[in-house]
């Protein structure tokens, strides 16, 4: 069951993460492709620091490859991500690139030959459906309109890919351990993400980050401290269990996301402003219902 219990912390961690890079991103930096960038710099700390910890033998090069491409993919999702919720809220967000499982279960029936059932097809339709339904319903305080359909895709191609970056993740468990993979992957992820630093505007914009000391320690608790214990508990999970129940316990991150986001709208707190009643938050808590019940339905079919 420890497996369980680390796809539950990573679940909850990532949720975390995901509520404070909406507060870096909105309230101190102000630009996804500038916040996804440093973010780059920090994996690839992260990368370096865990290289101590790296076997060197024992595997061949597509085994590196594979990782590093793991990482490639998982920076590509953050690209997509962090650039959308820019201007949207992460509750409305993290559910659409949560709906990375069904992927995972896509690229299991083409490439590993496994059978996808009926009802696994089914649970897929109800999981695209929440997640457009939390994404185009709209925002619940001064805004009657949604996601863009074009956003909506933009967010279901980064889940595609970090469904991909897992997917990799797993194909290679047994031939390369826990750590060589955590540093490779992490390397792989912040070259993608640094790939940013060759638009001027996002050069520019690092030095305020740099520079103001609040958002900097913000910054590395979030994007260093805590997200490194999030895929520390990720690959915990995936080394001691099998991925589709790793991937159906981590589905639950939206839900953490929601309550998160609701108890720091509490006006004595203030940090979003989502609302506790009216149409559009029984919609959205509705498509986070079909979501999250969606991605277990594939997981577990």
């Amino acid at each position: 069951m420890e497996w369980m219990v680390f796809a539950a912390a990573s679940a909850f961690t990532f949720a975390l993460v995901s509520v404070l890079d909406k507060t870096l991103i909105s309230d101190h930096i102000g630009s996804g492709k500038i916040f996804v960038a440093a973010v780059g710099v920090a994996q690839i700390l992260l990368g370096l620091a865990t290289l101590p910890l790296v076997t060197y033998s024992g595997f061949d090069t597509l085994t590196i490859i594979v990782a590093l491409l793991s990482g490639v993919f998982s920076g590509a999702y953050l690209i997509g991500m962090f650039i959308i919720m820019e201007s949207q809220d992460v509750s409305r967000v993290v559910p659409v690139v949560s709906t990375y499982p069904i992927f995972v279960a896509v690229l299991a029936f083409l490439f590993l030959g496994e059978q996808v059932s009926l009802f696994a097809w089914i649970f897929v339709i109800v999981t695209v459906a929440g997640a457009a339904m939390v994404s185009l319903a709209p925002k619940s305080v001064n805004s009657t309109e949604g996601v863009s359909i074009s956003a909506l895709l933009f967010l279901l191609l980064a889940s595609m890919s970090f469904g991909l970056s897992q997917f990799l993740s797993k194909t290679i468990a047994e031939e390369m351990t826990m750590w060589t993979q955590f540093s490779l992957r992490a390397l792989g992820g912040g070259v993608t993400c640094i790939s940013l630093f060759l638009l001027p505007d996002v050069r520019r914009g690092l030095k305020p980050l740099i520079t103001n000391m609040k958002t900097m320690m913000l910054f590395s608790l979030t994007e260093v401290i805590l997200v490194f214990f999030a895929i520390l508990f990720f690959f915990l999970s995936v080394y001691s269990g099998e991925i589709y129940l790793t991937a159906t316990v981590m589905a639950t991150r939206p839900l953490f996301v929601f309550i998160l986001t609701l108890l720091l709208s509490i006006p004595v707190i203030g940090m979003f402003s989502e609302s506790f009643r009216g149409k559009a938050m029984v919609t959205r808590a509705t498509g986070i219902v079909l979501t999250v019940g969606g991605v277990i339905g594939v997981s577990l079919t």
